[in-house]
């Protein structure tokens, strides 16, 4: 019986990091779905603001799945309730944008707990170069 070897964690972690194509997108579009978010939960929605906030809901989502990697593009569009062409509830929109912001507040946290990891993994290594109290041999 073998046994595949244990994948190298720092290029796990890259990996993980890597699925992000534009963070600095990403942390816009989910900065403005935290602000909607707020806004909506103080306020009564008649049906033309709930119409709005789908289409706006749906805009975002297409816009985070630019930003990321086809397999959190799948992820989020598997946890997201599926698009209706009926109006929405206030509770409806009140949690499918709570969805969201929590989903995008996962993927951040993972991207902060990488790269913790990957500075971990980086002083874990010995300097480069001719020694390590630089003095050549």
């Amino acid at each position: 019986m073998t046994s595949t070897p244990d994948p190298d964690p720092l290029e796990a972690v890259e990996a993980e990091i890597g699925r992000v194509k534009e963070p600095a997108r990403l942390l816009r579009v989910s900065t403005m779905a935290r602000s909607l978010l707020d806004e909506a939960r103080g306020l009564p929605l008649d049906e033309h603001a709930r119409d709005q906030l789908r289409h706006i809901h749906t805009r975002v989502v297409e816009e985070i799945g630019n930003a990321v990697a086809p397999e959190l593009r799948d992820e989020l569009n598997r946890l997201l309730p599926q698009q209706s062409e009926t109006t929405l509830s206030q509770a409806e929109i009140r949690i499918a944008q709570s969805q969201l912001v929590g989903w995008l507040e996962g993927v951040f946290q993972g991207i902060r707990i990488g790269i913790s990891l990957q500075r971990a993994g980086h002083q874990d290594q010995p300097p480069a170069g001719p020694g390590a109290d630089g003095a050549y041999l």
